[in-house]
C-alpha cells in the first residue's frame, strides 16, 4: 500500500494462473483490481500476494452497492451480500473458507423466502473444521 492508497489497475491489466494466483507485470498482485463499464456500473476485488484476500464490491450504474464479498486466501469468508437498487438486502449469506454456512433469501417487503443453515455433521463442516486447523480460525 501507498500513502495515497492501494495500487489500482484494470482487471483486463491483470493475469492468473491454474492456482488463481493473480500476477501484474510477473508479480503476484496486491492492491485493488478493477473494472468499470459504462452502463453496468464499477467492480473492484482486493488482492494480497496474488490472492483474493479482503473485499469484492460492486455498484450499480447509479452508484448504489448492489454486491459485495468477502475473501481469505481465494475463498469466499465471511458475509455476501446481495442489494437491491434501493439498497434493501436481496441476499444475506455467510461462507467460511469457501463454504455456505448460512444464507438467507429476502423479498422486496422484507421476509425471508429461503433459508440454508450448514448442518454440523456435514461434510462442509468437516471441511472448515480442518481448513481451521491449517489456517486458524
Amino acid at each position: 500500500m501507498t500513502e495515497s492508497g492501494p495500487v489500482r489497475v484494470l482487471d483486463s491489466d491483470l493475469d492468473y494462473d491454474s492456482d488463481l494466483v493473480y500476477s501484474y507485470r510477473g508479480q503476484p498482485f496486491t492492491g485493488v483490481g478493477y473494472d468499470d463499464v459504462p452502463g453496468h456500473g464499477l467492480s473492484e476485488i482486493s488482492y494480497v500476494d496474488g490472492r483474493q484476500e479482503g473485499s469484492s464490491r460492486d455498484w450499480y450504474p447509479s452508484g448504489n452497492l448492489q454486491a459485495e464479498t468477502f475473501y481469505k486466501r481465494n475463498m469466499r469468508h465471511g458475509p455476501n451480500r446481495e442489494y437491491r437498487e434501493d439498497g434493501s438486502i436481496a441476499l444475506d449469506e455467510y461462507y467460511e473458507f469457501g463454504v455456505r454456512v448460512s444464507s438467507r433469501t429476502i423479498d422486496e417487503n422484507g421476509s425471508v423466502v429461503e433459508s440454508y443453515q450448514l448442518l454440523d455433521d456435514s461434510d462442509g463442516r468437516r471441511k472448515i473444521d480442518r481448513l481451521r486447523e491449517i489456517f486458524g480460525g
